[in-house]
């Protein structure tokens, strides 16, 4: 062999390696951009509105004021 072709295969090595690593990362990137997109989707699926969270809590509030109004009215009849 000579020194030319030593060179050219060093050259291919590295540049193969090289290729290597870089897809090594762009892989695990992509992986990690897939995993949060699916987390950011699960996430909108279970997600309430600020609207929506007052609006059962106002039912709430109603429903415990029945409540203690109903507490209220059988222990002033005793």
């Amino acid at each position: 062999m000579s020194n030319t072709d030593i060179i050219t295969a060093i050259i291919n090595i590295v540049l193969t390696g090289g290729l290597g690593v870089i897809s090594y990362f762009l892989k695990r990137t992509m992986d990690r951009i897939d995993k949060c997109e699916s987390d950011i989707s699960k996430i909108k699926e279970d997600y309430i509105t600020k609207e929506d969270f007052f609006r059962e809590q106002g039912k709430t509030d109603r429903k415990l004021d029945r409540i203690m109004d109903i507490l209220l009215e059988i222990k002033g009849g005793k």
